[in-house]
């Protein structure tokens, strides 16, 4: 009886620990997926905007120097119309130093929130989201039975005392079997030591 408990509750151990290691795995599954779309998302359009940064500083190169020419031709002299065009660039850049975080700052920031903030937006990949739920759940239900076996649930003291003393032994023959290991570890490595000496 004792034997068929304790072999009951590693099996429940292993259960447990297979359930985690699946858990884990799905969960950096689940990260790496993550990442990837957010990622890619940033990086589309950080992509975009350098794009429309260059073409549009290209536009506006040419425009200002269209300006200047029209304004340099009205007035009859072609530097004084590139000075007007270069006091009113100048004109903007203070403007846009001013107004730089409502500009830019706040935009970006609330991109970059929304796009690393999960929210109420769920995973892309439905598929790994339903592996890691069951794998959750399969790891609560080994827990449970681990916790409280089917055993206990009919209050005779004589089954809870076995339980108890087959948990005790359990428990004895895992660290009996954790001091071996670390026992022999020291071993190999306390030989290695006194060779070097």
């Amino acid at each position: 009886m004792f034997f068929n408990l304790f072999s009951d509750t590693q099996k429940q151990m292993q259960d447990l620990l297979l359930e985690t290691r699946s858990y884990v795995g799905l969960q950096k599954k689940a990260i790496i997926v993550e990442t990837r779309d957010k990622l890619s998302i940033v990086l589309s359009r950080l992509a975009i905007a350098v794009v429309c940064l260059v073409l549009g500083g290209m536009a506006l190169l040419f425009f200002f120097f269209f300006l200047a020419y029209i304004i340099g031709q009205a007035i009859g002299n072609n530097a004084l119309g590139f000075a007007c065009v270069s006091a009113f660039a100048i004109l903007l850049l203070i403007v846009f130093w001013f107004k730089r975080e409502a500009w830019v700052i706040k935009p970006i920031t609330g991109m970059l929130t929304n796009v690393f903030t999960p929210g109420e937006e769920a995973l892309n990949s439905k598929e790994v989201n339903e592996q890691l739920q069951e794998s959750k759940t399969r790891m609560s239900e080994s827990f449970n039975l681990l916790v409280n076996p089917e055993d206990q649930k009919d209050g005779n003291k004589l089954t809870k005392a076995s339980n108890l003393i087959s948990r005790g032994f359990a428990i004895y023959e895992g660290l009996r079997m954790g001091l071996t290991i670390i026992r022999t570890l020291g071993n190999i490595f306390g030989r290695k030591r006194r060779r070097r000496r």
